[in-house]
């Protein structure tokens, strides 16, 4: 891994670990405070069905989890056996506190952990995946590890949910002032927030591990269109 890949990981992760770090305030609130419903935990409609589907796995990834809303998700749908996983500690932290609230901390096993982590892993132990809001807002050299090693680790019938931004074409990027390096890295005081890529284009980052099962488009809370991607991956069946 260069040297410009290893600082532009460094860079999220401190980041995501101020982004989900909780004060010693905030941390004791959301242990005594009554927690929300867990069925309105996830950003959205269709990523909470997305998590949700996952409730009939036997072992489930979440991967690059936050807070864990997804992990949580597929642990109270069914799941007896969830790993959260992520670079953050503050996610990590944040993640340990959110599964006990949601009462779900023996099934919800949350580590620390960078793409490297999963080299460390058994190979073909999880039949259930879901990575939302990672691979397009890391270096494409990292995004291609996770794709390469969370096919390893996946058992043949499993399935892999990645959820993804919208398309910033370099003329949108323009319109509102923004410059992309390298014409698909964009950068925000410093930190790779985003590396656009079409349908297409992931389509074909997957193919070399995944077949496209299926393709939906979601937006966040106040977004006017369904610009962001869900993609549903099944393992090929030559690896």
């Amino acid at each position: 891994m260069c040297n410009k890949t290893e600082k532009d990981n460094q860079a999220l992760i401190d980041f995501w670990d101020k982004s989900f770090a909780l004060s010693v305030e905030q941390s004791t609130d959301a242990q005594h405070q009554k927690p929300k419903n867990w069925q309105e935990i996830a950003p959205c409609e269709k990523l909470f069905w997305a998590a949700c589907s996952l409730g009939n796995k036997k072992k489930v990834l979440d991967y690059g989890c936050g807070n864990a809303w997804a992990g949580i998700i597929a642990a109270k749908s069914g799941c007896a056996d969830v790993t959260a996983v992520d670079a953050a500690p503050g996610a990590v932290r944040a993640a340990q506190i959110f599964a006990e609230v949601y009462g779900v901390r023996e099934r919800v096993h949350v580590e620390c952990g960078t793409s490297g982590w999963l080299r460390s892993v058994q190979s073909g132990i999880f039949d259930g995946l879901i990575c939302s809001n990672v691979l397009d807002v890391i270096p494409p050299e990292t995004a291609e590890t996770i794709l390469e090693q969370s096919a390893r680790i996946m058992t043949r019938d499993a399935s892999l949910i990645v959820g993804l931004n919208f398309y910033l074409s370099p003329e949108a990027a323009a319109a509102r002032s923004m410059a992309l390096t390298d014409g698909n890295r964009l950068y925000l005081d410093g930190v790779l927030r985003l590396v656009p890529r079409t349908d297409d284009e992931w389509a074909e980052a997957f193919s070399h591990w995944y077949t496209v099962e299926q393709l939906e488009h979601f937006a966040w809370p106040g977004e006017a269109k369904e610009t962001r991607r869900l993609f549903w991956l099944r393992k090929r069946e030559d690896d």
